[in-house]
Formats: C-alpha cells, sequence, structure tokens
C-alpha cells in the first residue's frame, strides 16, 4: 500500500537484527509549530536547564521537494542522506499528541556519490537550537546521549527545537526511537511515559502543533 507521494506504508520488512553496515534505523514521530519555541516549553523540557543537552548548529538541506527524502549537510560539512522506508500507524500520546509513526533510514554516502547532491536543486540553511534527552526502554533516562552506534540495544531520543529557515520560526518536538525494529515502539512509548513522569507535559502542548511532518515536508511548506 502507498501513500500519496508513493511511499509504502505497508509494514517493514524484517530487518537484520544487527543494521546493514553504514546504515542507521530510526522509528520517529515529530511535531512542528509556528513561531519561536516557548520559553516555557523550554523550561518545561530541561526542567528549568537541569536536564539534557542542547546543541546549537547550521544544517544545509537540498530541496529535494518531496517528502520522503532529506539531503543535507549536518553543521554544512558532513553529507547526510536520509530515506523514509514506510509511513506507520497513528500512535496517540495524548493531550493531542498524535501522529503516525515515520521509518527512516540515514547513512553518509561520502563525497564520491554525486548521485545524492543534484545540481538542479537549490540548498537551504536551517538554523537549530536543540534541546534533547536520551532514554532506554528500562523506564530510566541516560544522563548522556545513548551509545546510537550499539545497535543491538534499544532507545529513544527526544528533542524540542528552535528552528529557522529562510527567516521562517519554528519549533518542534520529536520522538527518534533506534535498535531493533520489533523493540522501537516500546521504546517511543516508555520514553514518553518517563519523561512525563519527571517532567509533567504542559497542558495542551499538542495542540499548538500545526502538523507531524518530518523535516524534508515541511521544508516543503516553507519554502
Amino acid at each position: 500500500m502507498a501513500d500519496e507521494s508513493g511511499t509504502d506504508t505497508s509494514a517493514a520488512g524484517a530487518e537484520s537484527f544487527s543494521d546493514t553496515a553504514g546504515l542507521f534505523h530510526t522509528s520517529e514521530i515529530r511535531w512542528f509549530a509556528r513561531g519561536l519555541l516557548p520559553p516555557d516549553v523550554e523550561t518545561w523540557f530541561t526542567e528549568g536547564r537541569t536536564m539534557g543537552a542542547v546543541e546549537r548548529r547550521l544544517d544545509t538541506y537540498q530541496l529535494y521537494s518531496i517528502n520522503d527524502i532529506g539531503v543535507k549537510r549536518r553543521h554544512r560539512t558532513t553529507l547526510e542522506v536520509k530515506a523514509r522506508r514506510t509511513l506507520g500507524a497513528l500512535l496517540n500520546l495524548g493531550n493531542g499528541l498524535e501522529g503516525r509513526v515515520e521509518e527512516w533510514s540515514r547513512w553518509e554516502p561520502g563525497e564520491a556519490s554525486g548521485i545524492w547532491q543534484s545540481p538542479g536543486k537549490g540548498w537551504i540553511g536551517v538554523r537549530k537550537v536543540i534541546y534533547f534527552r536520551s532514554f532506554m526502554p528500562t523506564d530510566r533516562e541516560v544522563m548522556l546521549p545513548a551509545v546510537h552506534t550499539n545497535r543491538l540495544h534499544p532507545g529513544c531520543d527526544i528533542e524540542i527545537a528552535g528552528v529557522n529557515a529562510d527567516g521562517t520560526d519554528a519549533w518542534t518536538l520529536a520522538l527518534k526511537a533506534f535498535g531493533p525494529t520489533a523493540s522501537r515502539q516500546q521504546a517511543l512509548e516508555s520514553s514518553w511515559r518517563t519523561l512525563q513522569a519527571h517532567s509533567p507535559l504542559p497542558e495542551n502542548l499538542g495542540f499548538t502543533f500545526d502538523r507531524a511532518c518530518g523535516y524534508p515536508e515541511w521544508l516543503r511548506l516553507v519554502t
């Protein structure tokens, strides 16, 4: 079954317990809202800047004009390609937070792989201030970023970020689960429960978002 963008929305195929070399598979759900990141949301998520980590960077994205492919240079240097493999079922986390779980694969093709850099497509800079917290499905938070390179063990990063693209301010909330395919849904749900147990969700937070989508789709809307 395919969605309107041509993506196969059937269940993801069986995946090797250890990911294909160079590929990093994730199950993600992301929401975007217009405007600057509200200070009260930042305070909620970071518990007054006592929890999590922060990263500031400028990424440049190539404008492919499709929702299933993201090509970017992280920090304007490292080339990364991200492809959406499936668009799954709706996940409802409560308080108005609902969206379809997206299965993505990410890799670094290297400069020799020119196929991912189309000269006919433009690039856009996206400034980001990202706050993130990492969780393991044992209902505990890890104080340092989870070891994503150890793909045998599931986990989930949760982030909020203020972003600006071409003068447009927005902010985003995302959950990104990694590890074996069969464990990622549990990682998404258990990490959200753990976050709420430590940092109760602001009332009606989910109703402030305009849509659930990834960066490629959001960039199509603002450019």
